[in-house]
């Protein structure tokens, strides 16, 4: 079975949990415990789609109340019909950062298609699931430590746009996952209450550590292929699995969002997906100059016959820097994907290009380093 020879009304959930603009937070949150869903569509008396609600936009908000209508925090997100392809599908929801999107017929909400519901045809995927997870798996992983408070924990759900993190001990081994699902009670508060942690009736606050919340760890051996990281995903209900060693140290990890792009590599396409997440700005001029650089890089690139482009992907962090005057720095993260190798790079600058421009110089010679690997192989061998 290939990617796009699926389609969207054929892995689709029908049953759609919903709610209405007048709802409060407090029940969107509680449906999306209930169900272990990340967003819900918001649809008035007929069923017409009005916007999403998310954790995403939630844990954004520096205060909320519980009370508060789900119409003062609604998104709009992008929507497909039933008979779009997968692939299509997949690539909406990773350019609009989304877990799942709303299927539409003549305006009306006729079903969701979920992460969740395309992780479980990855198995069948024969290209897709025979990915070895090296190939997949992001690097390096940030983690958190089992004696963390809970509000580290969700700055750095925050910092990677990922809702779980993996836990360590105190020697570094995995001992965990901590899911924004088990501490989401805990984040967000009621308004007049006191800060995150604090229960009724105290006059301090109360910490709530990851140890207390965290669920059992998921993970795999760095020799496994992408078919098991996703079995072990679907089976704990987690959305994310670690990479190991033989020390029990996560090397790596798995999201559902690299599964989402593996499948997308794996489909017919057109060009190359480029994606800019975590820069927010009104002026659309950084994104042109960006975008300019982006294209100069892919046509050097493109000169490599021995890599293929398939999909680029930043994430970009922004820091305020306090001083005499308050300064910002950028961060930013690249993911290129080829189809023979993944690459990684990353910079950190006071100048968004110049951060830009530093990853986009690491990643063309980490991908001629390769070249020049795969040519001396060739010459050996031959």
């Amino acid at each position: 079975m290939k990617p796009d020879e699926v389609k969207v009304k054929d892995i689709m959930t029908k049953d759609v949990i919903a709610v209405h603009p007048d709802d409060t937070i407090s029940k969107a949150i509680s449906k999306m415990q209930e169900h272990g869903f990340h967003e819900l569509p918001v649809v008035d008396q007929k069923n017409n789609l009005l916007g999403f609600v998310n954790y995403r936009t939630l844990i954004r908000r520096k205060s909320i109340s519980l009370f508060s209508h789900v119409e003062t925090v609604m998104v709009k997100p992008p929507t497909v019909e039933p008979d779009d392809t997968v692939v299509d599908a997949v690539k909406k929801m990773v350019d609009a950062g989304f877990r799942s999107l709303p299927v539409v017929e003549s305006k009306k909400v006729v079903g969701i298609i979920s992460r969740s519901d395309v992780m479980r045809l990855v198995p069948k995927m024969k290209d897709v699931a025979s990915i070895p997870v090296e190939d997949v798996m992001t690097s390096e992983p940030l983690v958190v430590e089992e004696d963390s408070p809970v509000e580290y924990a969700v700055d750095i759900m925050k910092k990677i746009s990922e809702l779980s993190v993996p836990v360590v001990d105190k020697n570094r081994h995995l001992s965990g996952i901590v899911h924004m699902r088990d501490i989401s009670r805990a984040v967000w508060r009621v308004k007049d209450r006191a800060s995150l942690g604090e229960l009724a009736g105290e006059k301090e606050k109360k910490i709530v550590y990851v140890k207390e919340v965290m669920s059992p760890p998921v993970y795999v051996q760095e020799d496994a292929v992408l078919k098991d990281a996703v079995e072990k995903m679907i089976e704990f209900k987690s959305s994310i699995c670690c990479v190991i060693n033989d020390k029990n140290e996560p090397i790596g990890v798995i999201s559902q969002r690299d599964v989402m792009e593996a499948v997308i590599r794996k489909g017919s396409q057109e060009g190359v997906f480029v994606q800019i997440t975590g820069l927010e700005m009104d002026d659309p001029e950084p994104y042109m100059v960006i975008y300019e650089m982006v294209e100069a890089f892919l046509k050097k690139i493109n000169k490599f016959k021995e890599f293929r482009p398939q999909l680029l992907t930043f994430h970009v962090e922004v820091h305020h820097v306090s001083g005499e005057s308050e300064e910002i720095k950028y961060s930013v993260r690249a993911r290129f994907t080829t189809d023979r190798k993944l690459f990684f790079a990353k910079s950190y600058d006071w100048n968004i290009y110049r951060a830009f421009r530093d990853v986009l110089d690491t990643l063309e010679r980490n991908v001629k380093k390769e070249r020049e690997k795969l040519q001396e192989f060739r010459r050996v061998t031959l």
